[in-house]
């Protein structure tokens, strides 16, 4: 799923173990041409607490990730949450309507998220969210695999912040 440009969501990449300057790995950049998209221009950089702190939503794939960016920035541990988890979380919040003091525009849901998250993240968390695999050294099916996983779980996201106000639906998770 793809969020208008008009959205205004800026989205980043950085690595806990990022192999700076590099483009993306040859497999994920056909996977992402594929789909519509262009890697061309991606060099990866390592995470700072300066990205952190910029940021007011952090996605991240593995908990070892989210541990990362929280040693990072302490203040981050509210914001930061694994992919899976917002993907069910803004679900959910989606599936009850979204409080009428929350803007109707992606980037300000997606903002709100964090703050709304606390009253479905402990159910999700005893749930047992799922980490995403890192295709890293792995198998195109492995690639695949975890292209296919983070598609579905920002289609999840894109489909809640783009939700119709007064429109309910039902949770994916």
């Amino acid at each position: 799923a793809r969020l208008p440009v008009a959205a205004g969501v800026t989205v980043a990449s950085v690595g806990t173990a990022a192999l700076v300057g590099r483009a993306v790995d040859p497999q994920v950049a056909e996977l992402l041409r594929l789909a519509g998209a262009d890697a061309t221009g991606f060099a990866a950089r390592q995470l700072h607490a300066d990205h952190v702190r910029a940021a007011d939503l952090v996605l991240v794939m593995e908990r070892s990730h989210r541990a990362a960016v929280v040693a990072a920035d302490p203040a981050a541990v509210r914001r930061t949450f694994l992919l899976a988890e917002l993907g069910v979380i803004a679900s959910l919040v989606a599936a009850a309507g979204w409080p009428a003091d929350v803007p109707a525009d992606p980037a300000a849901r997606l903002t709100a998220l964090p703050q709304l998250a606390g009253r479905h993240r402990p159910q999700v968390t005893r749930a047992g969210a799922a980490e995403v695999v890192d295709p890293f050294r792995q198998s195109p099916d492995v690639h695949r695999s975890t292209f296919a996983t983070v598609a579905d779980r920002v289609d999840e996201i894109v489909a809640a912040v783009t939700q119709r106000t007064g429109e309910r639906r039902l949770p994916i998770g």
